[in-house]
């Protein structure tokens, strides 16, 4: 796909894409359904609000403003492209960790996941 899409639905799907995210992925990490996130995508659908847009664009790595406007900056510095290092990275260490601090650790991220 070209990144001078011309609409924010375009934009909204390119980056999801891009970022690996289905839209139910993306819809349960930003708390709403997978409909709204089909919605945000479609040329007459609604749009998201400020907060949602913030939410995409740290999860997939765009700025804002790119998603809003289609402006020449594109990507955040650091962003979605480091994920799946973080990931790997996390994974990794976590095999020198005792049991009882992963559980630890597992709770903490399932209660983040309420957060977003």
């Amino acid at each position: 796909m070209d990144k001078n899409i011309d609409t924010l639905a375009a934009r909204i799907r390119w980056a999801r894409v891009n970022g690996g995210f289905s839209q139910t992925d993306l819809a349960s990490l930003l708390g709403v359904n997978r409909s709204t996130v089909a919605h945000w995508e479609r040329d007459a659908g609604y749009s998201p609000t400020i907060d949602h847009l913030r939410g995409i664009s740290v999860a997939v790595g765009v700025t804002a403003s790119w998603l809003v406007d289609g402006d020449k900056v594109l990507s955040i510095p650091g962003g979605s492209s480091r994920r799946p290092n973080l990931e790997g990275k996390m994974l990794e260490l976590s095999r020198h960790l005792p049991v009882s601090f992963l559980i630890n650790i597992v709770a903490l991220m399932e209660a983040a996941e309420n957060y977003f």
